[in-house]
């Protein structure tokens, strides 16, 4: 039984060869310029994205997503995906729509179905006897040891508050997705929470907290966002730390930039209070409306 359809994002990209591989595929290929114009596409190509709610075939699919993101850290991932999927009226996986063969069947649930992105929010502090979501609480406290000691007891008090709700927000996609597909995740995320919270379940959160992949040319501060939005989200935030990643990374999972030794793979950690979030998004649009 195929997965429900929510809508379908159209976007329009004018993409080459080397953007299709992955950029460490590209790097290796050690070819000469002449051999590379050869290989080069330059069309403009309308690429259609379908957002669907999860379901239990996405399972592989959530967990390679998660897996990007904390690479070796001491997650149970397996749990955090099916936590993610026994939650499926929140959130949304990200899949490509293609036009299917003549002589092919319809198989919504095949490999040529691949979760390409995901976008959801797990409550923390309810569910914080989970295994998982133990981890991710523990990682973050480690992770803010080398923050400010007002920042680590402001850490401390967001996640210990009774009073208030704290979301993990997940939002992760394949690098090749560009960021216009994410004001309409965000948006239906938006409402989907507002349902939620009508029927009294507890969506309502004080705090978000949101794990940035970026990257920042060694030797130096400057900070870039592998999705590119997200450096709005760090203009909302309440604070924020980074740690590094580059000893935990076996492959380039995001780039060339390990493999040309001259970028830092780091983690961002967002702390962004409930007002601050539709700002934040509303200000993406703007800004994706202008290009």
């Amino acid at each position: 039984m195929a997965s429900k359809k929510k809508r379908v994002v159209q976007l329009e990209e004018k993409m080459q060869a080397d953007e299709v591989v992955a950029d460490d595929e590209e790097a290796s290929s050690g070819m000469d310029d002449d051999d590379s114009s050869d290989c080069e596409v330059n069309e403009e190509i309308q690429v259609e994205f379908e957002a669907r709610t999860i379901e239990d075939s996405d399972f592989h699919g959530t967990r390679a997503l998660l897996q990007q993101l904390f690479l070796k850290a001491k997650i149970d991932l397996s749990e955090m995906a099916n936590t993610i999927i026994s939650q499926n009226y929140i959130g949304s996986v990200i899949k490509q729509i293609d036009i299917p063969d003549s002589d092919e069947e319809d198989d919504d649930m095949g490999e040529g179905d691949p979760v390409l992105g995901l976008i959801t929010v797990i409550n923390i502090t309810e569910k914080q006897n989970v295994e998982c979501v133990k981890q991710f609480r523990s990682m973050l406290m480690e992770k803010c040891q080398a923050c400010s000691q007002q920042q680590k007891e402001r850490l401390s008090q967001i996640l210990t508050d009774a009073e208030q709700q704290v979301g993990y927000l997940i939002s992760e996609r394949y690098i090749n997705i560009p960021p216009q597909i994410s004001v309409p995740m965000y948006e239906s995320l938006f409402k989907e929470m507002e349902k939620c919270t009508r029927k009294k379940m507890k969506y309502d959160f004080g705090h978000y907290i949101l794990i940035s992949k970026c990257y920042r040319l060694k030797g130096s501060d400057q900070m870039f966002y592998t999705n590119a939005e997200e450096e709005f989200l760090s203009k909302e935030c309440e604070f924020s730390f980074t740690y590094s990643v580059a000893s935990e990374r076996d492959t380039v999972v995001d780039g060339k930039w390990d493999a040309e030794d001259q970028m830092e793979a780091m983690r961002t950690v967002l702390v962004i209070p409930r007002e601050n979030l539709q700002t934040a998004v509303a200000n993406i649009k703007t800004a994706l409306a202008a290009t």
